[in-house]
């Protein structure tokens, strides 16, 4: 039986009715209670046997996606983890309606990781800060004080926050601020800045409390974040980073950046979740927000594991095909050349090349790999590399996409060869 809200037991029954309906989730052994107010009442939630099971559900995802993403080569989760970054932003942004494309937060990502000048490329530091999520080896905690929110809001934002709406308290917004739908008022922030900073407050100090599932603590950590509204703008794009900071915690790595494309997906869901808490009726029951958050972030695991999944047949099938192709009697004459070619085909190398550029065709939104990649994925020299490169080119197999840096891609030809099965 799907939980009730106070609302709908209000409607149905009478106000005696749900008062006294209230009242006994509130002394549930199974409420968890925080010190903030919805209006006249303080916010709680139940761990209800769905919200146990939701939970159970998320978890159960997470080494069947670890075990996919280790089945993966390491070039593949690499251009993998570049994908994730560029939707994760770009699905952030389409959410508040941010203008942005795929190639310009690309080609912040692509500056960042060559560590060339990033000067006037927007997006530049949100793609370090999902970066840097997403990477296991980089230690990323979740904000401790209020400063950290601080900070966070700015490296989010940055370069996107017209002078007006730049924050003017200490920290924070000073004056009031308020969402509209049309010509109706649908939230308005906390005010004063003080309390503002109890809030956040209050939501840093239940992010540390053990005795809270951690998954619960995240999303109601959001909850409150976006209920207070510390900013005048940007409170959207820097909320879901404090989540997917969060998540991080508990889920792998890269997990984390799989939300905000889900959230993109249950838009009007994911309002309504907000709406319904702060709905005066539902008297500061804050369960089916968390029911609704934590499915969307079921739906999220649960895609992602099935694309994992398929990306890594996908790459057993390009080893298999290659493998089939390298071994075949015809292998040079398809690369246009006979067997006394004076540039002899090194077949573990063409191999190589081809494997790795296969993978950048699954991953990669342009199928585009540096020369010294592919250099390196062959374990021999530049320059034994280079005629091999040629030979491929002439054959019209790979094409050259840029000079500086050198980087090459599968032509169609070269997909069709591998018999890639490309979106």
């Amino acid at each position: 039986m799907s939980y009730r809200t106070l609302k709908s037991i209000f409607h149905q029954r009478d106000r005696a009715g749900a008062d006294a309906e209230e009242r006994a989730r509130r002394e549930s052994p199974a409420a968890l209670h925080w010190d903030l107010m919805l209006g006249e009442h303080a916010m709680f939630a139940l761990m209800t046997p769905e919200v146990a099971a939701l939970i159970e559900r998320i978890m159960s995802f997470e080494p069947r996606i670890r075990a996919e993403w280790g089945g993966l080569p390491g070039r593949a989760r690499s251009h993998y983890l570049h994908r994730m970054v560029i939707d994760e932003i770009q699905a952030t942004n389409e959410i508040e309606q941010v203008r942005s494309t795929r190639k310009e937060i690309g080609d912040a990502l692509r500056a960042l990781r060559a560590e060339r000048p990033t000067a006037g490329k927007r997006f530049t530091e949100m793609v370090r800060l999902y970066l840097d999520i997403g990477e296991a080896e980089t230690e990323t905690a979740s904000p401790q004080t209020l400063d950290d929110i601080r900070a966070v809001y700015d490296a989010v934002t940055r370069g996107e926050i017209r002078d007006e709406d730049a924050p003017d308290g200490k920290r924070f917004r000073e004056g009031p601020v308020s969402i509209e739908s049309g010509t109706k008022v649908v939230h308005t922030g906390v005010v004063p800045e003080s309390a503002i900073d109890d809030a956040l407050t209050l939501m840093l100090s239940q992010g540390r409390d053990d005795a809270v599932p951690r998954l619960i603590r995240a999303v109601v950590a959001h909850f409150i974040f976006e209920y207070t509204h510390p900013f005048y703008d940007g409170n959207g794009r820097t909320g879901r980073y404090l989540l997917a900071l969060d998540l991080r915690q508990v889920l792998a790595p890269y997990a984390s950046l799989a939300l905000s494309a889900t959230v993109a997906d249950n838009k009007d869901r994911y309002y309504r979740a907000f709406a319904g808490a702060e709905d005066r009726l539902n008297r500061g029951d804050l369960t089916p927000y968390v029911i609704d958050m934590l499915e969307i972030i079921a739906e999220a695991q649960h895609r992602l594991l099935l694309d994992l999944s398929d990306r890594r047949q996908k790459i057993e099938k390009l080893d298999s095909r290659l493998a089939d192709l390298l071994t075949g009697e015809g292998f040079p004459q398809i690369l246009g050349s006979g067997a006394d070619s004076e540039r002899a085909v090194d077949r573990d190398v063409i191999g190589a090349v081809l494997f790795t550029l296969g993978q950048a065709r699954y991953f990669d939104a342009n199928g585009a790999v540096k020369l010294q990649t592919l250099v390196d994925g062959t374990g021999r020299s530049t320059k034994y590399v280079r005629p091999q490169l040629q030979r491929l080119d002439d054959a019209g197999v790979i094409e050259t996409i840029t000079k500086k840096p050198l980087r090459f891609r599968l032509t169609a030809r070269g997909s069709s060869l591998l018999e890639l099965d490309v979106e």
